[in-house]
Order: C-alpha cells, then structure tokens, then sequence
C-alpha cells in the first residue's frame, strides 16, 4: 500500500465515520489498487488508490454490488430505471458531471472467488455520464438485467458462459455490479487535510447521485389506496 492510499483511507474513514477493518478495506500490492468502503448493505461509497508505476490516481465511488442484501437491490435500481429512467436526469443535480464516469460490471463468481473474466465489462463501460444517451443507458440496463436469474425473478444470480483471462470458456454464476467514479487529486497529496478536502469535495460532486441510486434501490413502503 502507498503512502497515498493509506492517507486516503485515513480521510474516508474520518469523513464517513468508517472504522477500517479487514471487512470494509480492499486491493493489494500485487493488485495495484488499495481503498475502503463505508460497509453498507446496499448503495456504498467507496474511495481507492490505483497505481502503475509511478503513476497514482485516486477515485471516489458511489457503488452497488448484485448481492441479495435485503432483498436484491441491484435489481430493484435496474427494473425502475428501465420503468422511469431518473439517473440521466440527476445530471442536472450535479456541479460537474463532466468528471463522473458510469461503470457497469459483470461480476463471475467461483463460490465466493470472483475470478477476473473477458466479459467484465458491460454496454461499453465506462461511459462519461454527461454524454450518456438514454438508449445506450437502457442498453446497459439490460445488459446488466440479464445477469440475473430469470427464473428466480432476477432476485439471484444467472448463469453464463464466460472467458477466463486465460481463455478457457467456463459456465458460471454471474451478478451485475453498478458504478459511479469520479476520479481526483488533491492539491496537497502529503498531508492528511489534503486528502479530506479532495475527498470532500468530490464526494460532494457524486452525492446527489448517491442520494437518487439508494432511492432507486430502496425498499418502498406498499400504500394502500
């Protein structure tokens, strides 16, 4: 771990209230990538460091994994944004949408191993979300809709033929992965004030989608009319 990401995390853990543990910290050095996640279940943000070489960027998150949770909330954002599309909206909301990227993945899992496959990537991920047209939007959707169990409902995970990275062809249980980044640095990388003014501040840019993501994937009370 670098000593940037290790500032990161230090900023993320006192902005959100996020004590790090093994539960909520990811990456490796072998990875090349080292953060932290708030630990929800459900609409998290999240916030690492990638490097290659002696080349560093951070980034800030608004992330949903396709996990069963409380009931499957990666597929309740996706059946209502396909039903009344409100992301490409929230742009509006956003101070500078210009710098979030839109991140769809296929997630392969091996019991709980998730090994890396050629069909990560979803409807041409990323995309910028300032340019993101509605019918590419619904592409991904969909897309990402089809990795869930039809037969359960889409409240669990399919089952695909996808490529290891050493391309053998292989059927596995497969889950959509939702993503909002925005990458930054800050102006004074040494220190830890540094970190938490640019964390702050592009956690703010995001926040407003944060808020409408945790909306679209809520549970909704039933009122009976």
């Amino acid at each position: 771990m670098t000593d940037e990401a290790r500032l990161l995390i230090d900023a993320f853990s006192t902005l959100t209230r996020t004590i790090p543990v093994a539960e909520n910290t990811f990456g490796s050095r072998s990875l090349e990538v080292a953060g932290i996640c708030d630990g929800t279940e459900g609409v998290q943000w999240n916030a690492w460091v990638e490097w290659h070489g002696d080349k560093q960027m951070a980034y800030a998150g608004v992330n949903l994994e396709g996990k069963v949770y409380d009931g499957w909330p990666v597929a309740r954002f996706i059946e209502r944004e396909l039903a009344e599309p409100r992301l490409l909206g929230a742009r509006a909301d956003v101070d500078v949408p210009s710098h979030i990227q839109v991140f769809w993945y296929r997630d392969a899992w091996q019991v709980v191993a998730r090994p890396p496959i050629l069909e990560k990537l979803i409807g041409g991920s990323p995309r910028l979300l300032h340019t993101l047209a509605a019918p590419d939007w619904k592409a991904m959707l969909e897309e990402a809709y089809g990795c869930l169990d039809a037969l359960r409902g889409y409240r669990g995970r399919g089952q695909q033929v996808v490529t290891t990275t050493a391309g053998n062809k292989l059927r596995l249980r497969v889950s959509p992965h939702f993503q909002l980044r925005q990458p930054f640095w800050p102006r004074d990388p040494a220190t830890s004030a540094g970190w938490r003014a640019g964390l702050d501040e592009t956690m703010a840019n995001l926040r407003p989608l944060h808020r409408l993501v945790a909306d679209q994937a809520g549970k909704r009370l039933q009122v009976e009319g």
